[in-house]
């Protein structure tokens, strides 16, 4: 079973007229091999925005994305599209750094009167990593940079930047796997049905009774 580690990156909006818009999708697709967890792909793609497509100079200094990468980007409609091909019909499970990138992806698609039932068995690695490391039963949620201090893992790449920011999340999640429960959901259920754990350290994989399968056939577009 894969494991898509994704992050997304977002316009920057001060306008209450405009919400953040998705620009930049980037994910690793980390496998289980004979010498353990490595990763086998990757993803990216960076997306146009929809209702407002000329990009703010505050969200061009923050995520170094130019105008000229967003005016030759497609839709999140096909964006989409290829990302869910690219995860396959296998079942996976998708983890974050934090639970805006869910959020966001869910809004997207009601936006756009797509379906959400191929956002399955999310994990929010930054809740669970910063609850395994908290002090004196203190809670404080840990940046991705902080994460990967405390690994002894140097940062790759350009912070803010979908793809480094997943593959720097995917280091995290790999060094620390043994101590990550993850647990199996579906965005399309209501949010009151309990999630079963299906990984931790001390259990082995059961998905006997996943609800998943294949989910080549999930995907809706509008004519």
């Amino acid at each position: 079973m894969p494991y898509i580690i994704y992050d997304l990156e977002f316009t920057v909006s001060r306008n209450a007229r405009y919400s953040s818009e998705i620009i930049d999708i980037g994910a690793v697709k980390v496998t289980e091999g004979p010498d353990g967890l490595y990763v086998s792909d990757t993803f990216h793609t960076y997306v146009r925005p929809s209702n407002k497509s000329v990009l703010s100079t505050d969200t061009i200094q923050f995520t170094g994305i130019t105008q000229k990468d967003i005016d030759a980007a497609p839709l999140f409609p096909e964006a989409l599209q290829k990302f869910i091909a690219w995860m396959g019909s296998e079942v996976y499970y998708m983890c974050s750094w934090g639970p805006d990138d869910r959020s966001k992806l869910i809004s997207h698609c009601r936006t756009h009167q797509l379906d959400v039932a191929w956002i399955t068995n999310h994990n929010d690695l930054q809740q669970q990593w910063s609850r395994t490391v908290r002090k004196e039963g203190k809670f404080r949620q840990l940046g991705l940079a902080q994460a990967l201090e405390l690994c002894g893992i140097e940062f790759d790449g350009t912070q803010h930047r979908a793809l480094d920011d997943a593959i720097n999340t995917a280091k995290v999640f790999m060094h620390q796997f043994d101590r990550f429960s993850l647990e199996t959901n579906c965005a399309a259920d209501d949010e009151g049905v309990a999630s079963k754990v299906v990984y931790s350290s001390s259990t082995e994989d059961d998905v006997k009774d996943s609800p998943f399968g294949n989910l080549a056939h999930l995907f809706k577009t509008n004519e």
